[in-house]
């Protein structure tokens, strides 16, 4: 009996077993009638992520995607947090099982730069609980955890990704599930929300004032857990599917990335977040510059110039949509914009007076959370940047801006010392896909998103990934 046989008898038993349980407990209690066969099966989960952890690295970044439209259509918390963490622990820790039986070395960077820069900035983090200005130990703890899981993603993804094949597998798979959030988004749109939605969106007090626009415009969220989220992630995967519809010569490819891309784009539109607006012209603008001596390109940038001055000056003025687009752009007439700079310019003095700043889980509802009566605790820091700077002080600031620009430096290195041309279109897409993300972090707490942290610290590993990849001769 082969090995994929004896997986299959495995999966369909365990299958059955679980059907069994169910009829066999429901008569019981309907408690036990439910939590038996899903016990059982997350043992058979488990169990398939020990043997297999390519496997459970997908499964977990799917689980990233419809976790928090689960707990929408069930209509109660839902532990989405601890979900994803288990998985992606049970992943880290198949993938050192794998490794060890067939006696390879797990991947770390070999002596990358990125991977000696998280190796530093962890290391920062974990000092910080020495931090005289921070009250709760547990507070630190939950964003120190938070980080170590970002690490692992990036150490993961660096062992799934062993050559390109696996590099375009996960860009296909992040196109599909990119596809369904982005065409729900619509769907929102296009029909209004089912009544779950609506409930959701009335259970906690002050939600609806942030989706309910003064212009009429009712942000959407699709099956992410914000409107926020839904436009950062689907800005950062919009300009990777344009990358990649622009640089493949298949049709078939071209015409499914392009797909991909329109639907994202709208779904961007109707989340009605600036960032995401701002932060898709940052990304089309980077690719202009790292492509500016090709035809192609020119003729894509001279398209995006034109439309995206009829989305500003043309003759549209009852749109909502377009409208929300047109004030990203208009920045003396943000009342939001001022307010958040007026925030910066209070907090200035504390960040300058604190080097190592305030300590981390002290700003914001974690500070009131963890950190009550501290004086961050309860201020809106609106931005990734700002939070770094107020709870680790401007040290832990310089570093994170050190970190980010040997990330980027590291990107365009590895673009243009690519010879494959295969390799060049993916590491181009994981370069401008970061470059969003980290121009996000000045408006919004970007970086760290489930599901985008899977992207970002994706694109890293396929940067990383670039150099061992041209020494080591596997593209295709």
């Amino acid at each position: 009996m082969s090995k994929q046989l004896y997986i299959t008898t495995a999966v369909v038993l365990s299958f059955l077993l679980t059907l069994l349980s169910a009829v066999v407990f429901v008569d019981v209690s309907s408690i036990t009638g439910l939590m038996i066969p899903v016990f059982l099966l997350g043992c058979l989960v488990f169990a398939f992520i020990l043997s297999n952890f390519r496997f459970g690295f997908y499964l977990t970044i799917t689980v990233g995607f419809f976790i928090f439209f689960t707990g929408r259509v069930l209509g109660q918390a839902f532990p989405s947090a601890f979900l994803v963490d288990v998985l992606l622990w049970a992943t880290y820790l198949g993938m050192l099982i794998g490794n060890a039986r067939s006696r390879t070395r797990v991947n770390l960077g070999n002596g990358h730069i990125i991977s000696y820069g998280y190796l530093i900035y962890t290391l920062f983090l974990l000092c910080e609980v020495f931090n005289p200005n921070m009250i709760s130990v547990e507070g630190w703890f939950f964003v120190f955890r938070k980080f170590l899981q970002f690490v692992l993603i990036y150490i993961v993804a660096l062992n799934v990704f062993t050559d390109t094949r696996n590099i375009y597998f996960f860009i296909r798979y992040w196109a599909v599930l990119s596809l369904i959030t982005g065409l729900y988004g619509c769907i929102q749109e296009w029909f209004g929300f089912f009544a779950f939605e609506l409930d959701w969106v009335w259970s906690v007090p002050g939600r609806a004032g942030l989706y309910f626009l003064d212009n009429g415009m009712m942000r959407k969220f699709s099956i992410l857990s914000d409107p926020a989220a839904f436009g950062i992630i689907m800005a950062s995967t919009s300009v990777v599917m344009l990358v990649m519809m622009l640089h493949l010569k298949k049709w078939k490819w071209k015409t499914g990335y392009a797909l991909t891309a329109f639907f994202v784009i709208l779904g961007v539109a109707y989340s009605g977040t600036r960032t995401a607006y701002f932060v898709i012209a940052a990304g089309v603008a980077l690719y202009f510059l790292m492509n500016i001596s090709n035809k192609r390109t020119l003729v894509f940038a001279s398209a995006c110039l034109l439309g995206f001055a009829f989305i500003l000056y043309g003759p549209i003025y009852g749109n909502p949509t377009i409208n929300r687009i047109r004030s990203t752009f208009q920045f003396s007439e943000d009342a939001s914009l001022k307010v958040r700079d007026e925030n910066r310019k209070f907090i200035q003095p504390y960040i300058y007076s604190n080097p190592i700043g305030g300590g981390l889980a002290t700003s914001g509802m974690a500070g009131l959370d963890y950190n009550p009566g501290h004086i961050l605790a309860g201020f809106p820091p609106d931005s990734g940047f700002v939070k770094t700077a107020i709870e680790t002080g401007w040290v832990g600031f310089s570093l994170q801006c050190l970190l980010y620009f040997l990330i980027l430096q590291s990107g365009v290195r590895a673009y243009y010392r690519a010879r494959n041309k295969f390799l060049r279109i993916v590491v181009l897409a994981a370069l401008v896909s970061v470059f969003t993300f980290v121009i996000a972090q000045y408006g919004q707490e970007a970086i760290g998103q489930v599901p985008g942290c899977f992207l970002f610290y994706s694109c890293l590993a396929i940067i990383v990934r670039a150099r061992q990849f041209e020494t080591s001769n596997k593209h295709i």
